[in-house]
């Protein structure tokens, strides 16, 4: 799951340069983008903020379905791939397109689809405070749930939520310098290693299957 954070900073950083100014994974930047717009700003993509926003309800619903509850464990993996061939897919119709208003604002559509399959993915995950997609609640409970306060969280726990906010922020810096080279590069570095963290959870996924008594970070978990 910090694999997939870590793409998911690359992506962001790509498509908000990329894509003029607006996020595939981050919803709240869209929202606020969106909210902006409407009060008039005119150098807010409100139309390509709202087809992400869209994308991504639409990716997390189908995902919903798919990984509705008593799903069988191949399935994880299964939407995980998808990410990584969606994100390949759209980085080759970038390549090959015009650069058009058309085709980048299908892409949006695609790309943010994608994430929302991701989101809910880690979420059947369950690992603690790892969406891969947003960190705001990870911050708060990593700043707001410790000695200081107060309130201790286990160490396993904190440890996660530090590596989680990292590894997005440093994704995000390896977007923008992969953006130097060329966007679609950007693209196919995080698809990459998305298809690589299915093949993981594929294999972890069977090994669990193969021995039902020993605990699974890939057992269905009840939202």
């Amino acid at each position: 799951m910090l694999t997939l954070s870590f793409t998911t900073g690359i992506l962001d950083a790509a498509t908000y340069l990329g894509l003029h100014g607006v996020f595939t994974a981050n919803m709240t930047g869209n929202l606020i983008f969106i909210s902006l717009g409407i009060t008039g700003e005119a150098t807010i993509p409100v139309l390509r903020a709202f087809l992400a926003l869209g994308g991504f309800a639409l990716g997390a619903a189908a995902a919903g379905r798919f990984l509705r509850p008593g799903f069988a464990q191949w399935r994880i993996p299964a939407g995980i791939l998808f990410v990584g061939v969606v994100l390949a897919a759209s980085a080759l119709a970038h390549g090959l397109g015009s650069g058009s208003t058309a085709v980048l604002d299908a892409l949006t559509v695609a790309l943010a689809f994608a994430m929302g399959v991701q989101a809910m993915a880690a979420r059947r995950v369950g690992v603690g405070d790892v969406t891969t997609v947003v960190v705001t609640s990870t911050l708060a409970g990593l700043f707001g749930e410790n000695r200081v306060t107060g309130r201790s969280a286990d160490r396993a726990l904190t440890v996660r939520r530090g590596l989680a906010v990292a590894t997005m922020g440093l994704g995000a810096v390896v977007g923008a310098l992969l953006m130097h080279v060329a966007v679609e590069v950007a693209i196919v570095v995080p698809a990459v290693l998305t298809i690589g963290v299915a093949v993981v959870l594929a294999v972890r996924s069977r090994g669990a299957a193969r021995s039902p008594e020993e605990p699974s970070a890939l057992r269905p978990v009840s939202r």
